[in-house]
C-alpha cells in the first residue's frame, strides 16, 4: 500500500483537477468560450504534479540486516555471467522504443519504493524474484536515465532489461546492460575497473554506477549510484537504502546518511566497499536540476584515515565510553567498564573501534596476546549464505556459497580469517570466521 505522502499527493492532484476545471468553466460560461491559455496552463500543472509524484523517491523504509541478507545477490565478477551479459548486448537490437520526458532531473529511486518494490523482475517466472528483491541493477539506470535524459518508468524499464536479455537468471542484471544504456539513449560513456579513475570521471561531469561486493554497502552483491563528490567526499544514491542500514557493528561510522544521500569518503570507499567495476556516463551540467530537491547536503562527521588491525586492549579507565564515531563529537551508544579486553578491528588517529563502535585508544593498553583457539584441520560449516574470497584481505574475486556448505580450515590467517578448502567444489578461498555455525 502507498505510504501517507503519496496518498496525500495524489489528493493534492485531483483537487487541483476539480479547482482548474471550475475555473475553466466559470470563464467559458462568462464569455462562451474555452480559454485555450489556461487549459494549456492546467494541463502543465497536473502533468507537472503528477511528474513529481513519479519521479523521487522519498521515502526511507524501516529494515533491518535480515532483510537486507536475503535479497538476491547481484553477481559482481564472474567470467561466465559476463559472457551470458555481452551475448545479449551483441544480440540487442537497441531499440527499446523507451521515451523520457527530455527533462533532465537528479533523481534517486529506490528498489523498495512502495510503487515498484512487488514488481516482477525476472527471467525464469520466479515470482520472489521482484525490482525489491533483485531490481538494484533497474533501479541505477533509472536514476541514470532521469539525472541525464528525463523521466522513464522505472517498471518499464525492468520490462525491457528482461526482454532484452539483460536480467539473469538468478544473479540480477548483466553488467552490459549499462553499456546498452548509453548506446540507447547517446550517452557519452566510459567503464573501469579504477576508483581514481573513476573519480576523475566524476569531477568531469560523469554519473557513475558502481559494482560492489560484500562489504560496505551489501551482504552480498550490489549497484549504486555516484553522483558527485565535493572535497574528498563521495554523495551516493544507494537503491536499497533503509533507515539503519549503516549503523550495524561493521557499518558504524564509515559513513554519513542524509535524507536519501550517502556521504562517504574516498578513503572509506577504498577500503570497504569492495567495488568491482565503475559504469560512467556524461552529462551536460547546464542541462540537468543538479541536486534533488528532497536531498539534504549537510556533510558532518565523516570518518577519514582508517586503517583496518586486529589486536586485543585492555580498558585502564574506570569506564570508557564507546562512541558512534571516532571523537567525541558522536553520539555515546554505550560504555565499557576498566579491565575489559575488547579487540580493536580498525584505528583512526587516536581512535579504535571495537565490534559494539569506538572509543579513544588514549585509555587503553596493548598488553594483551591475542589467543587464536587452533582450529586448523577442523571441519566446518556455513551458518548462512556466505561470500569466500580469492585473496586473503578480503577483496578481488569473491565465490557465493549456501547455507550448511561444509569447509576444511587449512590456515588461521588471524582472528577473523581463515583459508579454507570446500569440500563440495575443491576451492581454497579466504573467509570470515564469523560465517561458520
Amino acid at each position: 500500500m502507498e505510504n501517507k505522502e503519496k496518498i496525500f499527493s495524489y489528493i493534492l492532484v485531483l483537487l487541483t483537477i476539480i479547482i482548474l476545471s471550475l475555473n475553466i468553466y466559470f470563464s467559458y460560461k462568462q464569455t462562451g468560450q474555452i480559454d485555450t491559455n489556461k487549459l494549456e496552463e492546467a494541463v502543465q500543472i497536473i502533468t507537472d504534479e503528477i511528474k513529481t509524484i513519479n519521479m523521487s523517491t522519498t521515502e526511507i523504509p524501516t529494515l533491518t540486516e535480515n532483510d537486507e541478507q536475503i535479497l538476491e545477490v547481484q553477481e559482481v565478477e564472474d567470467e561466465s555471467f559476463e559472457l551470458q551479459g555481452d551475448i545479449a548486448y551483441e544480440g540487442d537490437a537497441k531499440h527499446w522504443n523507451l521515451s523520457t520526458d527530455d527533462n533532465p532531473q537528479l533523481t534517486y529511486i529506490s528498489q523498495i519504493d512502495s510503487r515498484w518494490r512487488y514488481y516482477p523482475y525476472t527471467s525464469t517466472g520466479d515470482s520472489s524474484q521482484t525490482i525489491g528483491s533483485s531490481g538494484c541493477g533497474v533501479a541505477s539506470a533509472a536514476m541514470i536515465i532521469d539525472s541525464i535524459k528525463g523521466y522513464v518508468d522505472t517498471k518499464t524499464l525492468a520490462d525491457v532489461f528482461v526482454e532484452n536479455g539483460y536480467r539473469s537468471p538468478n544473479n540480477g542484471t548483466y553488467w552490459s546492460a549499462y553499456r546498452a544504456v548509453a548506446d540507447e539513449f547517446d550517452i557519452d560513456y566510459a567503464e573501469t575497473s579504477s576508483l581514481d579513475y573513476a573519480i576523475e570521471l566524476l569531477k568531469s561531469d560523469y554519473y557513475i554506477i558502481a559494482s560492489c561486493g560484500n562489504g560496505l554497502f551489501t551482504t552480498g552483491g550490489h549497484y549504486i549510484v555516484i553522483y558527485g563528490i565535493e572535497g574528498d567526499i563521495l554523495k551516493i544514491y544507494d537503491p536499497y537504502l533503509y533507515s539503519g542500514k549503516f549503523e550495524t557493528s561493521t557499518r558504524r561510522g564509515k559513513v554519513t546518511v542524509s535524507g536519501n544521500t550517502v556521504y562517504c569518503s574516498v578513503d572509506n570507499f577504498r577500503n570497504y566497499a569492495n567495488y568491482k567495476q565503475f559504469f560512467c556516463y556524461g552529462y551536460n551540467p547546464n542541462n540537468v536540476e543538479t541536486e534533488n530537491k528532497t536531498t539534504t547536503t549537510t556533510i558532518t562527521n565523516v570518518i577519514s584515515n582508517i586503517t583496518n588491525t586486529n589486536y586485543q586492549a585492555k580498558i585502564t579507565a574506570s569506564s570508557l565510553r564507546i562512541r558512534q564515531g571516532a571523537s567525541t563529537s558522536y553520539k555515546q551508544i554505550g560504555s565499557y567498564p576498566k579491565n575489559s579486553i575488547v579487540t580493536i578491528y580498525a584505528v583512526s588517529n587516536n581512535w579504535g573501534k571495537t565490534d559494539k563502535g569506538w572509543i579513544c585508544l588514549d585509555y587503553t593498553s596493548k598488553d594483551i596476546t591475542l589467543n587464536i583457539k587452533k582450529t586448523v584441520g577442523k571441519y566446518r560449516r556455513l551458518a548462512r549464505r556466505t561470500i569466500l574470497y580469492k585473496n586473503s584481505n578480503l577483496k578481488g574475486k569473491t565465490y557465493s556459497y549456501l547455507p550448511n556448505t561444509q569447509v576444511k580450515i587449512i590456515k588461521k590467517i588471524s582472528s577473523t580469517v581463515d583459508y579454507v578448502y570446500v569440500v563440495k567444489t575443491k576451492r581454497y578461498a579466504y573467509i570470515k570466521t564469523s560465517a561458520y555455525k
